[in-house]
């Protein structure tokens, strides 16, 4: 949580904001517990501003719930049709060849000015 390094960025500075750091959960493994600190196995929070209980563990998620829920989302995408997809095909193949033409003729030409600048013989 240093602050060497960082610039002043106008939105915290002089506003009386307090500028954000990044969080990092931690597995308290003490075995005694101190006053003002977690108990030893307990979840806790440096680097920014958490109230207790605010920490919840991941629930253990079940398979073929998960599953399901994937089959729903899958089933909400719009698929294009092969059409579409020649369609762009074609569109992306014919714009990679008209870059690639640009840029040789871009190339040949920067060639060429050094050429004629630096007086080289070819």
């Amino acid at each position: 949580c240093s602050s060497i390094g960082r610039a002043s960025v106008s939105k915290t500075e002089g506003w009386g904001f307090e500028t954000l750091r990044p969080c990092q959960i931690v597995l308290v493994v003490s075995m005694a517990r101190a006053p003002g600190r977690p108990a030893a196995g307990a979840w806790s929070a440096t680097g920014c501003r958490i109230v207790p209980g605010d920490v919840k563990l991941m629930a253990k998620y079940n398979p073929v719930q998960f599953i399901q829920e994937v089959r729903q989302e899958v089933a909400k995408v719009t698929w294009p049709t092969w059409k579409e997809v020649w369609i762009t095909t074609i569109m992306v193949l014919v714009m990679v060849a008209l870059a690639a033409i640009f840029f040789l003729l871009t190339d040949q030409v920067i060639g060429w000015l050094v050429h004629m600048v630096l007086g080289g013989n070819r």
